[in-house]
């Protein structure tokens, strides 16, 4: 469940709150989850499915190539790029390492305003995040699948075509 990234590659990222406690309290903290996802994430993998249920979160997801992610680290200026970023760009960490670290800024960044929006302390989220490489074609279906049905498993939906917090 602790795969390593890899240019190319497809994975199943998902994560749950400590303790079982919610992940959202209000429809603004999803949207606000989703555009820090958009944030972190966007220009080193791209997103083929989500879905948000109220203690944890699944995501399909491809890694980018080494040359768009470095394309992307070079259009930056210098200045602009996180330590985690210089080390890779100075080839310190390697791309599993890049991409654990913006899924832990991403981590961090909505905790820190959930836990100040809702007065609260500690961490939220479950450690270490999970993460399944998706190894044959078969598997990419049936984790579209599994990732959509995943409120009606959970009996939060009769239909989960319905559930509004999933792509």
């Amino acid at each position: 469940y602790l795969a390593d990234f890899e240019e190319g590659c497809m994975y199943h990222v998902y994560n749950r709150t400590n303790n079982k406690e919610k992940l959202f309290l209000s429809d603004e903290n999803r949207r606000f989850f989703l555009r820090k996802y958009d944030q972190y994430l966007s220009s080193f993998a791209d997103t083929f499915c989500w879905c948000l249920l109220p203690n944890h979160f699944h995501f399909l997801i491809k890694i980018k190539s080494v040359e768009n992610i470095q394309a992307y680290l070079k259009s930056k200026e210098l200045k602009e790029l996180t330590p985690t970023e210089k080390k890779f760009t100075d080839q310190q960490i390697n791309l599993s390492e890049l991409t654990e670290q913006c899924f832990k800024r991403f981590f961090q960044s909505y905790s820190l305003a959930f836990n100040k929006q809702h007065n609260r302390k500690g961490n939220l989220f479950y450690k270490p995040f999970k993460r399944l490489k998706l190894e044959k074609e078969t598997h990419f279906t049936q984790a579209i699948i599994y990732i959509h049905a995943n409120p009606f498993k959970h009996k939060l939906a009769k239909d989960f075509t319905g559930w509004q917090w999933s792509s």
